[in-house]
């Protein structure tokens, strides 16, 4: 990657951990491009980070649609001038029962978390080669293991950590570095609402003692600028990662006995 200034897409930076990694990698001196799907929340982004000197560039789009991947790859290359880096950071989570499950949200939380992170990537992939750049995929501790009331979100997370060891492999030869971040609880912007299982809207409860948004871009950067494979971050991320590996029949009996417990540290 070149010494000059990074040339930085995050998606969903709108809002939560993709805002505050936008700033961070604004404060590091990259040029950065936000997205997200609401115009407003990208402008009065834009606007709060030049009150605070920093010049950021909005590309509003969708990337759950696969007819708007292609032009917010274009408008954020065409604004930075070259992409080093792309942040798959936007998702969609839901919380509810199985059982309850209905097809529309099934449809929605794979065409965004996984179809959308797949095809901006593709997309984006001949700009990242040449500069030998990083994809990184936002992930959760849902990752590591699916936990009870989140299981289509779980199953996508999963999916895209198998995505990213495959990217990988594959593009080691071309120097492209490929990172996977899986998130523990964090805190959340007051209005962040998700899909319950039946498609209705889930408000989220406060999350006072949960790790910080700040804390988690700066893992995000580092990560970037060391070029690591993958960062679990909490305490409880990093057991459930130890337990994973070395303990899952233990660990499964654990979880089925303290769902409750589960319910708080899902995300």
């Amino acid at each position: 990657m070149s010494s000059a200034a990074q040339r930085v897409l995050i998606t969903g930076s709108n809002r939560g951990i993709g805002r505050e990694t936008a700033r961070v990698f604004a404060e590091s001196g990259a040029i950065v491009a936000i997205n997200g799907r609401d115009t407003d929340r990208l402008e009065a982004v834009r606007a709060e980070f030049a009150d605070e000197g920093f010049t950021v560039f909005p590309v509003a789009g969708d990337i759950a649609d696969p007819d708007q991947v292609p032009r917010i790859v274009e408008q954020a290359v065409a604004a930075l001038g070259g992409l080093d880096v792309l942040i798959n950071n936007a998702a969609l989570a839901m919380r509810g029962p199985f059982v309850d499950l209905s097809p529309g949200v099934v449809n929605r939380i794979v065409s965004t978390n996984i179809s959308g992170t797949v095809n901006l990537t593709v997309q984006a992939l001949p700009h990242l080669t040449e500069t030998r750049g990083s994809v990184v995929i936002i992930s959760s501790l849902a990752g590591l293991w699916g936990f009870p009331l989140i299981s289509i979100y779980a199953a996508s997370k999963m999916a895209l950590t198998a995505i990213a060891q495959s990217m990988r492999a594959e593009l080691a030869a071309d120097g492209v570095h490929v990172g996977i971040v899986h998130v523990g609880l964090t805190q959340h912007d007051s209005d962040k609402a998700i899909i319950a299982a039946d498609g209705s809207r889930y408000d989220l409860a406060a999350r006072p003692r949960a790790d910080t948004q700040i804390h988690v871009a700066r893992v995000i950067h580092r990560l970037v600028q060391r070029r690591r494979a993958r960062a679990t971050l909490t305490i409880a991320g990093h057991v459930l990662e130890l337990f994973s590996r070395f303990f899952p029949r233990l660990l499964g009996v654990l979880i089925r006995k303290a769902s409750a417990r589960v319910r708080r540290i899902a995300r």
